[in-house]
């Protein structure tokens, strides 16, 4: 089902990160990664994001790092991640997962209602891959 996506996927380099400008999705080596569940989470959180592009859902992707903009995207593309993961029967690596909201629970902290909202953006970024793979019996073709 990743590979139904229609947002194209570059591999190489050591960060992973959407480019909304491009509309492109830019992946390390799949070597680089210390197991097949910590790829494909990584590959599901930065498709969340694609979800977000101007042509898909129009979710705000502008914001600095550090800033409560940045922060709500982040925490939509983690916890439809997770929702993605389970979706394709691939399990997630909740510790991960775990430690990276870690990283921006200030945002939930700070305004409690912002859970609900990036929740329901998380679901909305699902059904939206998830629509593109109907009939996708493989996470990933060639695996």
């Amino acid at each position: 089902m990743l590979s139904a996506w229609p947002v194209p996927v570059s591999f190489g380099g050591d960060r992973a990160f959407y480019l909304p400008q491009l509309d492109r999705i830019q992946l390390p080596e799949r070597a680089s990664f210390h197991s097949p569940g910590a790829f494909y989470a990584t590959w599901a959180h930065e498709q969340v994001h694609s979800t977000g592009h101007a042509s898909r859902l129009k979710r705000d992707l502008g914001g600095a790092f550090g800033k409560p903009r940045y922060a709500r995207e982040e925490l939509v593309a983690e916890l439809g991640a997770v929702l993605l993961g389970d979706r394709l029967e691939i399990g997630s690596e909740l510790q991960s997962h775990a430690a990276y909201l870690e990283h921006w629970i200030a945002l939930l902290q700070a305004e409690h209602q912002v859970l609900f909202q990036v929740l329901g953006e998380a679901r909305q970024a699902v059904e939206l891959i998830a629509a593109e793979g109907v009939g996708q019996s493989q996470v990933c073709e060639g695996d």
